[in-house]
């Protein structure tokens, strides 16, 4: 009986390191969709809870802008200006380069090829394949479903789950980004009170 246990469990692993390496490849050809494209723009939809809206962002390497309703984020890579239009308010903040939340860092949202993250395929349907991400780092909790087209790679959805939070954003559109990527301008902002966190 032990022998018959011993043996299901090899079988096991091999089919986990077999899904391991399926979900490395599939997050490999993410990384390259998403590289082929360069300086992009994005347009989202997100869920979360009764919530719901929908925005954009654009990303030409570090830096970002993102829109969603009444507020908007705008980073160089290194600051992160965050502006509250309804109640005229920037926060500036050094950017965290390591996070991937795609409405705190857009540029890295999709990056996660490596070790810092365990990977597995979750699901599949059709041309979609989603992905269990788990960060291999203990303090940064929960997991993420990242969907993707299996064929090109395009990222599709990606979901955040936190306990009792979920939150679901779909990709309805991703383009190579024609015109100058927008910057912070603190003179478009000389009503709004200005909270430097630095």
């Amino acid at each position: 009986m032990r022998k018959i246990f011993f043996i299901l469990l090899i079988c096991l692993s091999a089919m986990s390191a077999k899904a391991d390496e399926r979900s490395q490849a599939v997050l490999r050809r993410v990384a390259e969709y998403v590289k082929a494209l360069g300086e992009y723009d994005a347009h989202f939809s997100v869920v979360a809870g009764d919530y719901t809206t929908q925005g954009r962002y654009s990303v030409a390497g570090d830096a970002y802008h993102i829109v969603v309703d009444q507020a908007e984020v705008y980073s160089d890579g290194k600051t992160r200006y965050e502006v509250d239009h309804d109640r005229k308010e920037v926060n500036i903040d050094e950017m965290d380069v390591n996070n991937r939340n795609i409405m705190d860092n857009p540029t890295r949202c999709f990056d996660f090829v490596g070790d810092e993250y365990a990977s597995m395929v979750w699901t599949e349907l059709g041309e979609n394949i989603t992905l269990l991400l788990r960060a291999n780092d203990t303090v940064l909790e929960g997991d993420i479903y990242l969907t993707v087209n299996r064929n090109n790679g395009r990222p599709n959805r990606i979901v955040y789950v936190l306990y009792e939070d979920r939150i679901e954003v779909d990709i309805i559109s991703l383009e190579r980004r024609k015109g100058a990527m927008p910057k912070f301008e603190v003179s478009k902002y000389r009503e709004y009170e200005i909270v430097d966190f630095r």
